[in-house]
């Protein structure tokens, strides 16, 4: 059974992550247009995905069974979102409570002046990874 994204081609997991992230089961030809595939390619993914169980097969369409576990990413509203995502958040949050302590107390001191660029670094490096990590596997 498979279990982690490794175990699929990159095609397969193009895949997956679109029928994971549709609102409505999608057709062969809806799905080789949405990722610029050829329809055979998609079909033949399809049919793999199909007999590992993670997609079904509905009338209409197809949808993904079950989510397996992508190393480094969280299934959140409907969309796979990188955990590094998630980290720039919580500096983010770190960086605007040090600005709002700063401008508070009305004084700036090299430790909280520290704090805050320390934060607003950690949160631009964690948010841009992020986007790195959610273009990979769209385009991968």
């Amino acid at each position: 059974m498979v279990t982690q994204a490794e175990d699929l081609s990159r095609a397969a997991l193009k895949i997956y992550v679109y029928l994971l992230e549709s609102k409505e089961p999608k057709g062969v030809r809806d799905i080789a247009r949405a990722l610029d595939m050829p329809v055979s390619s998609v079909y033949y993914h399809l049919k793999r995905l199909e007999d590992l169980g993670i997609i079904s097969r509905r009338g209409d369409g197809y949808t993904a069974a079950k989510i397996i576990h992508l190393e480094g990413y969280v299934f959140l509203g409907g969309k796979l979102t990188p955990r590094l995502l998630i980290y720039s958040l919580f500096f983010l949050g770190v960086s605007l409570s040090q600005a709002y302590m700063i401008i508070i107390s009305r004084s700036v001191t090299s430790d909280k002046l520290l704090l805050l660029i320390l934060g607003v670094v950690a949160f631009t490096l964690f948010f841009l990874e992020g986007l790195n990590m959610r273009s990979k596997l769209k385009t991968s």
